[in-house]
């Protein structure tokens, strides 16, 4: 039997799960009756750690549902990571898309890391 659908934003878990997988991510899901949790973690090229986390809870009778997501990161010789973003209410995946890639932190070191290994070398044949 299908459990009811409550008010509130639908379980965005594997959708997630796939959009951080898409950016190299590594991902966990975990699903119970009542939360679905999926945490990602992204090295950056200086050894930046970046920690993601989106959690649904979908309880089968009480409060509405909701779903929420954070990002941290941890700098290397850093004691405590620094809050990217705190726990921020999500609907759609677009807006944890924005938050995600919105990101300032992230997107910096995301750009070294994508620009680090997409330089190519011109063949010498060109350079003669």
């Amino acid at each position: 039997m299908e459990r009811p659908r409550l008010p509130g934003p639908r379980d965005l878990g594997p959708v997630v799960a796939t959009l951080l997988r898409e950016l190299g991510f590594m991902v966990w899901e975990q699903a119970t009756a009542s939360l679905t949790l999926v945490t990602g973690t992204w090295t950056g090229l200086t050894g930046e750690q970046f920690s993601f986390q989106y959690a649904h809870h979908h309880p089968s009778a009480g409060p509405l549902c909701w779903a929420a997501c954070n990002m941290g990161a941890l700098w290397p010789g850093a004691a405590t990571p620094a809050v990217c973003f705190a726990s921020t209410q999500v609907r759609r995946l677009r807006e944890v898309r924005l938050l995600l890639l919105g990101n300032h932190h992230f997107a910096q070191a995301r750009a070294a890391y994508l620009l680090a290994f997409t330089t190519t070398t011109i063949p010498a044949a060109l350079c003669e």
